[in-house]
């Protein structure tokens, strides 16, 4: 009998090893670049320190064998563990011999695909063959993110609030947990909107973003007319950046941003798009281009002074084929209040749907 639990103590021992021993590893962050893989961490319930060295194997589930890398001896502290840095840069890959190989080999990065990340922990031990002592795998099925793109305040767009509302396009695929930082800072005369952006004290530094969008921070100090702001967004998840978007910048001018024009005078859409900031004085003239068949323009204004306001019925103007000349007498609608902000919301014919925020002028006062 003591000779049957002796054998079963024996047999049972790797395994008892094994459970103390676990890898913690993201593969929907770090499983995206051969240094990501360097980051998983290594968690040790003994309570001695032990020497060992790492194989990390990643294969694709139609292409195979990815990369394989066999790490320097290091040191395993009781506790959590990261991979030292020397241990990590100084591996040497061995690449499968395949396309999705050859481009990991070049780029460092993991195209799409279906993907298992193994790791596995062995003993060193000086002139003896390394023992496996833990083994972890992963699987994941990887999607490239989208670019991460900044919307509004557009590149180079001249507006007139003080304290804009910034929106940006979602990065997909969507990660768990993935925040968004926004970044703001006023740019110097003569100075570059990447050194401003890493120089300058921040108008507005805000982290945990959750939703693709912010509205201008109550406590941060309002933009100054005349002054010209770079931002920037970043994708994040605990610690890591995930992504960046370009850096954007933006004047803040209220005045002469667009000159009075009469009445006879119609600016096409596109450019009032453009310009994102229109003095409707009176009324919003516009032309619109119509190479489909008459209909109805579609169009909605939203106050952004009082989001809460309600706006009066709006006229219904119709679109010819061809060129269309359209006039909206604002003094006439419900609810438009002389010196307030408002976006205007144009659906073309085309389908594209078009923006512009405007500061309606009474012309009476």
């Amino acid at each position: 009998m003591k000779r049957y639990f002796f054998t079963l103590a024996v047999l049972l021992l790797p395994f008892f090893s094994m459970a103390q021993l676990a890898v913690t590893f993201m593969p929907e962050t770090q499983g995206r670049t051969l240094e990501g893989l360097m980051m998983a961490r290594i968690m040790n319930g003994e309570t001695q320190r032990r020497s060992v060295f790492m194989v990390i194997r990643v294969t694709e589930a139609n292409a195979g064998k990815i990369a394989e890398t066999h790490t320097a001896a290091f040191d395993l502290n009781p506790g959590m563990n990261s991979i030292p840095p020397s241990a990590a840069y100084n591996a040497a890959w061995n690449f499968g011999q395949h396309a999705s190989a050859t481009v990991v080999r070049q780029s460092h990065y993991f195209p799409e695909g279906e993907y298992e990340y193994c790791y596995e922990l062995y003993e060193n031990e000086k002139n003896k063959p390394g023992v496996l002592i833990a083994e972890q795998c992963f699987n994941y099925f990887l999607e490239p993110f989208s670019p991460l793109m900044l919307t509004e305040p557009y590149d180079g767009d001249q507006i007139c609030e003080k304290r804009p509302t910034f929106f940006w396009q979602p990065m997909l695929p969507a990660i768990p947990g993935m925040m968004y930082r926004l970044s703001l800072v006023e740019v110097k005369p003569g100075q570059a909107r990447a050194e401003a952006l890493h120089y300058n004290m921040p108008v507005i530094q805000q982290i945990n973003i959750p939703t693709p969008m912010l509205f201008y921070p109550p406590l941060s100090r309002e933009l100054a007319e005349g002054k010209r702001y770079a931002w920037q967004v970043l994708a994040t998840r605990n610690e890591m950046i995930l992504a960046r978007s370009e850096i954007w910048d933006f004047e803040v001018k209220c005045l002469d941003s667009t000159v009075k024009k009469p009445v006879e005078s119609f600016r096409n859409i596109e450019d009032l798009a453009r310009g994102n900031f229109y003095v409707a004085e009176g009324g919003l003239y516009f032309a619109v281009d119509n190479a489909h068949a008459p209909g109805d323009l579609v169009y909605s204004i939203q106050s952004i002074s009082n989001p809460s306001e309600k706006i009066g019925k709006l006229p219904a103007r119709k679109l010819a084929t061809g060129r269309n000349q359209v006039e909206i007498l604002l003094d006439e609608v419900k609810g438009i209040k002389d010196g307030n902000y408002y976006l205007l919301t144009v659906k073309l014919p085309n389908g594209e749907t078009k923006h512009l925020r405007f500061m309606y002028k009474d012309e009476h006062e």
